[in-house]
């Protein structure tokens, strides 16, 4: 039979009309970012009287020359590269997920399809994988923005995916209208990730840069963003007319941004100079705000000059809902009152509930996610803070503008989901810092709801870094084929080890160093190894041994390692340049190996409110984290702010770590 079947293939490889149908569907080129993964698209066809031998014992592989296999689908042990066959091999459907990429692997591949009674090495065809450090820019269309006031304006951002369990998650700079976001398929069968932001051009976007992030979050919980942008031109007619809000919600007690642009006929544009004052009057004409006074209730933002007459109102009450316009008064002949257009100041005495995006979360095990929580935010002095219960991965912070010109601030939380995630509440949390000092809060969560496939295969960090004399919690889950569900009972423990011999924690043993903290009849592997030393630091994997099923899970493998010295905490943002004023939030973070004793986090000066909290990453390791938030003054001008970790080991000892930065702050904006 193998004789026959090696005539008959060298016989198609000299007839063209046979090799014909020998062929692969692939695209030429694919690049890929440095630890993340990339998913082939990939059909094949055979010649007719081969289709009945691909059967079950058929396997991919992929190669870049005759002795040498990177991947094969039925010796993930031995293969160079960790993947997944995703396509079915007996539909010729070939489609792979290749891991944890590096710039070594950046070559030529091609497929190989062996079964029992069937082999075929499809050399005609062939994929360069590039493997590179950045991630690929992504592209914005149209690439410029020249347009007139009014016209309806769609920007595409556009961002290759090749790894389809963590695609790009994109941003923009301002949400000044909808967006709508997908996955889309090139020719070739890739896909790429497009974000479409519709709005309406205005004069307030004139001059302004909108740009486009893409974040790409790698497998090892880490991520790279890379932006492009452009800036708008705008043009527009000339006459009396004002652009704001027509509505806008603050808490009492708090502050009032009204974003505002103005516009006067041709023959005052001389008038509007420096004698001219901005008044805001409320709906019965009563004047409220008075910006050559320095006794009215807030301060004037903007330049009248430059056409922009954006004012703050300070410490709003419910009895200050009112529609309020703007008034134009110059030393001149010049003064008007804007009355056309009004804006509805809301005072509420609870604020707004933040908004999730998308409002429930169905996924599968392995599906990159972005939730996207939005909370107004109408005092530009003291914007919301917003935190999440869990930090399960990547959090971008951004304050955005919407249509109308007002503020939302805005976080985004990028994960992979687990099904450690199934059932759990992930909530986001708004805390608005008044104008006296005092907050209040308000949040909105939902619930996970994840599905996996059943297969062998754990779940787990990569890397972990631990403090000599600490411990370490493995967070870990696992997955076991259908037919040995059952066989998952009370009867099994939880090894592990660093090579086949030795074992270094038997969950039954009691003499080991360490403690099962998971349930294992639940999927969950996830353990804790005491008093690590620096001769500890190894490559480990999980071994699953019960009375009818023993796995040992080769292909993920977790890197301890173990440090003398502690990991220093970091402070986000890394630099403070602030006006006076202005509501600050410092995050002070630091990596929290050892569960039962994570690090202490102090901030050298108590400012103001500080909220700890324990949060999660990407790949399930914890850290510690400690938000500092206060109202910036010039007292703290050139003072030193600094956070300390302390952690505490096994033996009773600490050892600490500290970071900080200086302040800086600007005083006030002046009218001109």
């Amino acid at each position: 039979m193998a004789a026959a079947l090696t005539v008959l293939l060298i016989g198609c490889l000299l007839q063209t009309a046979l090799c014909g149908q020998f062929k692969t569907i692939i695209p030429e080129t694919i690049e890929v970012l440095s630890g993340s993964c990339v998913t082939i698209p990939c059909s094949f066809d055979v010649e007719t009287r081969f289709d009945s031998r691909l059967d079950g014992t058929c396997r991919a592989m992929w190669k870049y020359d005759e002795q040498t296999f990177m991947f094969d689908s039925s010796d993930l042990q031995s293969s160079a590269i960790q993947g997944e066959l995703k396509g079915d091999l007996t539909r010729k459907d070939c489609s792979t997920t290749l891991n944890n990429m590096r710039p070594e692997h950046s070559k030529e591949y091609y497929l190989r399809v062996q079964c029992n009674n069937f082999r075929h090495s499809f050399l005609a065809q062939k994929l360069h994988i590039s493997v590179t450090d950045v991630p690929p820019t992504p592209t914005l269309t149209p690439s410029t923005l020249k347009v007139e006031e009014g016209t309806s304006v769609s920007l595409k951002c556009s961002a290759p995916a090749p790894c389809l369990s963590h695609p790009p998650a994109l941003t923009w700079s301002s949400s000044l209208g909808h967006i709508q976001e997908s996955l889309q398929e090139n020719q070739d069968r890739t896909k790429v990730r497009t974000s479409v932001l519709n709005f309406t051009a205005s004069r307030l976007h004139h001059g302004k840069e909108i740009s486009c992030t893409a974040v790409y979050n790698k497998l090892d919980g880490s991520s790279q963003s890379v932006s492009t942008s452009l800036t708008a031109d705008i043009s527009w007619s000339a006459q009396f007319m004002t652009f704001m809000p027509q509505t806008i919600e603050v808490l009492s007690g708090s502050c009032v941004t009204i974003p505002c642009s103005f516009d006067v006929e041709d023959k005052y544009e001389s008038n509007v100079d420096e004698t001219c004052k901005a008044v805001w009057k409320n709906y019965e004409g009563i004047v409220v705000f008075d910006s050559s006074n320095p006794q009215t209730r807030g301060h004037f933002t903007g330049n009248l000059k430059d056409r922009d007459c954006t004012t703050t109102l300070n410490n709003m009450r419910p009895e200050n809902s009112n529609k309020y316009f703007f008034g134009l008064e110059c030393d001149n002949s010049l003064k008007y009152d804007f009355k056309t257009r009004q804006v509805d100041i809301l005072v509420k005495d609870d604020p707004p509930t933040p908004t999730l995006t998308p409002s429930t979360l169905k996924v599968e095990e392995g599906t990159s996610v972005s939730l996207k929580c939005s909370a107004p935010a109408p005092c530009l002095s003291h914007p919301p803070s917003l935190t999440w219960s869990s930090s399960l991965g990547h959090i971008w912070k951004s304050l955005q503008e919407n249509l109308d010109g007002t503020k939302v601030q805005t976080s985004v939380l990028t994960f992979t989901a687990s099904r450690l995630h199934h059932g759990k509440e992930i909530s986001c949390t708004a805390v608005y810092n008044k104008q006296d000092g005092s907050s209040q809060s308000v949040g909105t969560g939902l619930t996970a709801d994840v599905s996996w496939s059943a297969q062998f295969k754990t779940f787990m960090p990569q890397t972990i870094e631990v403090l000599s004399g600490s411990c370490v919690t493995i967070p870990c889950s696992f997955g076991v084929e259908d037919k040995y569900k059952s066989k998952v009972d009370e009867t099994c423990k939880a090894m592990w080890k660093y090579d086949e011999e030795t074992v270094v924690f038997d969950s039954r043993n009691p003499q080991t160093r360490g403690h099962l903290t998971g349930n294992l009849k639940n999927r969950d592997c996830t353990t804790t190894l005491n008093n690590m030393r620096p001769e500890n630091s190894k490559k480990y994997f999980f071994r699953l041994e019960c009375e009818r099923v023993q796995y040992n899970f080769f292909q993920t493998q977790l890197h301890i390692l173990v440090k003398d010295v502690p990991t220093t905490p970091t402070l986000t943002p890394s630099t403070l340049k602030v006006e006076e004023g202005t509501s600050v939030s410092l995050k002070c973070s630091a990596p929290a190996p050892c569960l039962s004793h994570p690090p202490a986090l102090t901030w050298t000066s108590s400012l103001g409110h500080i909220q700890e909290s324990l949060q999660e990453n990407l790949d399930r390791t914890k850290v510690q984290t400690s938000v500092l938030t206060f109202t910036a003054s010039h007292l703290h001008h050139g003072k030193k702010i600094l956070c300390t970790a302390v952690y505490n080991k096994q033996d009773g000892s600490t050892q600490s770590v500290s970071t900080s930065l200086k302040v800086d702050i600007s005083g006030m904006k002046q009218l001109f």
